[in-house]
């Protein structure tokens, strides 16, 4: 048992480090291009991201949630083998219709996306980069399942540093454009798939099975689409905007939302690869749902905390990360963005019960929901309230999402909210965010003394109304004792 869980906690933690490695990149880079472009460009990057994370999801059509639903508990290695080798040809099939679709069309998607032919290459890239990542997701995935998460790390690092060290070549070495932040991600996964080919064709045994692909297609298409309207719901609004707003301020708002996805890089997207396996591990046990609730609400506590901490120090932050002047009024967006999160963060809870109970469709139905409410708000409100009517649209799509998902399984949830401590957080939020920006205070040492006294004012109220129950204050303290006094004695 004991064995199984530090197993489990060390796989966590490897595709934990992964993800967060990604992220880290992401932030390392926009210091750089802020530096180096212009609004306008950097507003290109950032639509231009959203299109081949849109490609990708297409291409990859889910096969990876999807491998591992077929692959994980299928014992027999030959079949196995034959399994994996039905999900490559899929995925090379796609592949080829997405660069085929890339070929005909890059030229009136460059017209359509940047008011411009001229950036026909571009877009090219961005099919080959979704093309590659998703090719290169087979070896990842195999890793998963031989049980070596050292290897899945080694492929995702080594993605991330060679996209990293192309960029830094081509844009402050040789001084080219925004073309070459692209050229650079496709050449990156190119390079990772022909390096690990050798140990994919090692993994899968030559064996077309069109009755088990027409099932592996009716498992994948629904978790396609909600991934692709999720995808959607998040990026659907700079599009908008571009229509509404000056590129400026379409910069200044994608910059304040990679900002603002911090929390889903550090906190997040980590839990979320633990609780996928503690979930199914625990799920008999007699405490489970009491695990899950509590779960919940301490998510929501580290959500909310650290955004309260990035939003009272974002205006220093963002002067040392974004390099151009004109895109600091960024901070602005960011506690938007930060407080949204924390709503995907409880969305995580139902989601685990439509798995348990096979009724993913309904996820679909939900992210369908709100985007178009999202994309309803968002044409009618940005004319008027710019930017600041994204952000706000924004946090109710995703509470709107969370709505839904309790009310579809509140009578079998494994998850019951405590709803007054998560309103008590959401308050408290609101009301320290608002007291940052209300409050001007020119010393820096001031400043800062101010903001530590916040959050220690923050915990502080949250003690008195009894938000840390009994034996969580003592274990609270038991944690500290044990660890910070004996560093101090």
């Amino acid at each position: 048992m004991l064995k199984d869980l530090k197993n489990t906690i060390k796989q966590s933690a490897f595709y934990g480090i992964s993800r967060i490695a990604a992220k880290t990149i992401s932030f390392v880079l926009i210091p750089l291009y802020t530096a180096k472009f212009s609004s306008e460009a950097v507003a290109n990057i950032n639509l231009l991201e959203s299109v081949w994370q849109y490609l990708f999801i297409i291409c990859m059509f889910s096969f990876e949630t999807t491998i591992v639903f077929f692959c994980a508990s299928e014992k027999n290695l030959t079949r196995r083998k034959s399994l994996l080798f039905n999900f490559f040809t899929l995925l090379v099939i796609n592949s080829v219709m997405i660069l085929l679709i890339g070929i005909f069309c890059a030229g009136s998607l460059s017209e359509f996306i940047l008011q411009g032919s001229v950036y026909k290459n571009v877009i090219f890239y961005c099919f080959l980069i979704s093309v590659f990542e998703s090719l290169l997701i087979m070896p990842m995935t195999i890793a998963r399942l031989n049980d070596r998460p050292s290897l899945y790390l080694i492929i995702t690092v080594s993605n991330l540093v060679i996209n990293l060290l192309l960029q830094i070549y081509f844009i402050v070495v040789l001084n080219y454009g925004f073309e070459f932040v692209f050229l650079s991600k496709f050449i990156a996964p190119l390079i990772m798939f022909f390096v690990f080919i050798p140990y994919v064709l090692k993994n899968v045994n030559f064996n077309i099975d069109t009755a088990e692909i027409k099932q592996i297609l009716k498992f994948s298409f629904p978790f396609m689409i909600a991934t692709l309207l999720s995808l959607l719901l998040n990026t659907v609004d700079r599009f908008i905007l571009a229509e509404f707003v000056s590129k400026q301020d379409v910069a200044i708002y994608t910059v304040g939302y990679s900002i603002g996805s911090v929390t889903n890089a550090f906190i997040l997207s980590p839990f979320t690869l633990a609780l996928n396996v503690i979930f199914w591990k625990k799920i008999n046990e007699d405490n489970f749902r009491r695990f899950m609730t509590k779960t919940s609400t301490y998510l929501f506590f580290t959500m909310i905390s650290a955004s309260l901490i990035v939003t009272f120090f974002i205006s220093y932050a963002i002067k040392i990360f974004v390099r151009n002047e004109a895109l600091w009024p960024a901070e602005n967006i960011i506690p938007f963005i930060l407080f949204s999160n924390c709503f995907v963060a409880l969305f995580l809870f139902p989601s685990h019960d439509f798995y348990y109970t096979k009724k993913t469709n309904v996820i679909l139905y939900i992210m369908a929901i709100c985007l178009l409410f999202n994309f309803v708000m968002n044409l009618i409100f940005i004319q008027y309230f710019g930017i600041y009517a994204s952000a706000v649209i924004t946090i109710f799509s995703y509470l709107l999402m969370l709505m839904f998902g309790y009310l579809y399984t509140k009578d079998y949830s494994f998850t019951k909210f405590e709803y007054k401590k998560i309103a008590l957080l959401s308050v408290l939020f609101v009301l320290f965010s608002a007291i940052v920006f209300t409050i001007n205070i020119q010393n820096l040492y001031l400043d800062i003394i101010i903001k530590i006294l916040l959050i220690f004012s923050f915990i502080l109220i949250l003690y008195i109304l009894k938000f840390f129950e009994p034996v969580e204050i003592e274990r609270i303290k038991g944690f500290f004792n044990k660890y910070f006094i004996k560093i101090i004695k």
